[in-house]
């Protein structure tokens, strides 16, 4: 005949099986989040879900601060085939100044190339609070942008900005200082807003010639839905 168990013993018995439901829990959302635990960072996630197309700007609302495209998702059929994204804020000191030089470099082989008409350059801030149409027209001026060639714009909310950068993988925080740490990529869309490619800062001219390529490319039926 089995001895009673002890309120000790139970207590323990509980435990354990706590502990290994807790474990379980946090494996399954590990390997949730990780790919299977293909990867363990952010960037490595966002690779993958770049590979298999899961990486789509949603349409938000935008406040126009410059240029002739509107930077609204998808795009018309008159839109430009290829956009090349940059998220910044025009009170950067640093990487966005940096990406604003490598824009002028891509606007000035553009003009000089008719098979990159259909290729457009896009400057969105997330800076809701402090940048409106005046910073960003301002911003574009400096630059010596050509409307043509080259849009700038900021989503109408604090909200609508935060689901882009969501849906596409983008990281901007607040450092403390009033300003933003953030990645400061050239995010290749096309015009449905799927994110084809991801550039770092010195590949800009990789991005171009992946923009005039894809600007190119017959439509498919898969993407025109």
């Amino acid at each position: 005949m089995r001895s009673p168990v002890s309120r000790d013993q139970l207590a323990r018995r509980l435990s354990s099986a706590l502990c290994l439901l807790l474990v379980s829990a946090f494996a399954w959302g590990a390997w949730r989040q990780t790919a299977g635990f293909d990867t363990w960072t952010f960037e490595g996630r966002r690779q993958l879900q770049l590979a298999s197309g899961d990486l789509r700007a949603p349409t938000v609302a935008m406040t126009k601060g410059f240029g002739n495209e509107t930077l609204v998702w998808p795009a018309g059929a008159t839109a430009p085939r290829a956009y090349l994204v940059e998220f910044i804020y025009t009170r950067c000191p640093t990487v966005c100044r940096t990406l604003g030089s490598q824009y002028q470099q891509m606007q000035h082989r553009m003009a000089q190339d008719p098979a990159l008409a259909q290729v457009h350059l896009a400057s969105i801030s997330f800076d809701v609070a402090n940048d409106g149409s005046t910073e960003l027209r301002q911003l574009a001026t400096s630059l010596g942008a050509d409307p043509a060639r080259w849009s700038f714009a900021v989503p109408a909310s604090d909200a609508e900005t935060q689901r882009l950068l969501r849906a596409l993988g983008v990281v901007a925080v607040a450092d403390g200082a009033g300003g933003f740490v953030h990645n400061g990529d050239m995010h290749l869309l096309d015009r449905h807003g799927q994110l084809r490619a991801v550039f770092t800062l010195d590949q800009w001219p990789q991005a171009l010639a992946a923009a005039g390529r894809l600007a190119v490319q017959v439509p498919t039926q898969a993407a025109a839905e």
